[in-house]
């Protein structure tokens, strides 16, 4: 069955136009800030970008090609990004005619290097020591997740800087493998684009730089042969596919918003909603409201004698009520934990069971 599907993918494919069917990283997004991407060379004046241009939107071929480093003769940027340890960074990727993205098979992997001293302006990426900070690949009910960036022009999916990684200057590179070809050895399709970010950890001890077999080169980490690469049962539904490169770090790999299904810290994420020039949107909001005066419990316009009346009556009617429910005293709450998006926990009260009590500034004085 799978056979069949993979000869339909390469005869639709030959249908789509050439730009269409492939494409570059449109924009990033780090904490709500948008960067827009250059468009492929020849550069656009009197414009700075964070991302690398490259001169081209078709997809790099080979794991030798030197173009798998950050993309096709990628240019070094002249801006950096400000990010944070934590920092959730969103990439958002169009087609070649700024439509929306079209692969829709194949994983989702990110990587940083450090750049050094010298700074990622003037930083060759041939250079850099690249360790993978996450990895998405097929979702537990079917698909992959490199599909959820087909459904609009700014469809994205994020991902969550390490925490302890010491401050600096860093290129991130996030990188997408269509897969539709990768039933044949040199068939896969490497999309990478490199981000120039620095990472403030002004209140942070941070941890050594990655090393050992958590670091790689580009090229160097990978092989025409290698599984994930080269994957002829590549749309075999029960597929258990395996990521290429080496592992997820285990600064990130230990972070509690990392995705516990195994496939690191990347996520699908709604589009954010940014203003042209690269802030976010206000958004609506409710304040609380403000304490009100009067004379209710704890006022000043009772008497001491009505205070007093009050709080017996008050008294009266908690024991009244705790020996109706048979409690001598409130059972303590119990606290929870719900998900909430992009993987973080909150903690939520949970009652444990329901009874009477007074909510009152007078029982509080008693």
């Amino acid at each position: 069955m799978f056979s069949k599907l993979a000869t339909l993918a390469l005869a639709l494919a030959s249908f789509v136009p050439l730009a269409a069917a492939h494409g570059t990283m449109s924009a990033v997004v780090i904490d709500g800030k948008r960067y827009d991407g250059p468009l492929p060379a020849p550069d656009e004046p009197g414009k700075d970008f964070a991302i690398r241009q490259v001169n081209s939107v078709n997809p790099v071929k080979g794991t030798d090609n030197p173009d798998i480093n950050c993309g096709h003769n990628a240019q070094k940027a002249t801006l950096v990004a400000d990010a944070a340890p934590g920092s959730t960074v969103q990439f958002i990727w169009r087609n070649g005619e700024r439509g929306s993205w079209v692969h829709n098979t194949g994983p989702v992997m990110t990587y940083m290097a450090a750049c050094g001293d010298q700074g990622c302006t003037t930083f060759d990426s041939a250079n850099a020591q690249f360790f993978k900070i996450s990895e998405l690949g097929k979702k537990p009910e079917g698909g992959w997740y490199m599909a959820d960036l087909t459904t609009s022009t700014d469809a994205s999916l994020s991902v969550t800087l390490p925490e302890n990684l010491p401050a600096g200057e860093y290129l991130l590179r996030h990188e997408l493998i269509a897969m539709q070809l990768g039933m044949s050895p040199g068939g896969a399709e490497f999309y990478p684009a490199c981000v120039q970010i620095r990472l403030s950890a002004p209140t942070r001890n941070g941890a050594a730089l990655p090393s050992g077999n958590e670091v790689t080169t580009f090229p160097g980490a990978y092989k025409d042969t290698d599984p994930g690469i080269y994957t002829p049962n590549i749309y075999e539904p029960t597929l258990n596919y395996v990521f290429p490169g080496p592992p997820v770090i285990a600064l990130a790999a230990a972070d509690p918003s990392t995705d516990p299904s195994g496939s690191g810290s990347d996520t699908p994420t709604t589009p954010t909603n940014t203003e042209s020039d690269g802030t976010p949107s206000s958004s609506s909001s409710t304040e609380a409201p403000a304490p009100t005066g009067g004379s209710g419990c704890g006022g000043g316009s009772r008497s001491r004698k009505t205070k007093r009346r009050v709080v017996k009556r008050v008294v009266r009617y908690a024991q009244a009520a705790q020996a109706a429910a048979g409690l001598k005293k409130r059972a303590p709450m119990a606290v929870g934990y719900v998900a909430a998006p992009q993987h973080k926990r909150v903690a939520v009260p949970v009652a444990e069971e329901e009874r009477p009590f007074v909510r009152s500034r007078v029982m509080r004085a008693v």
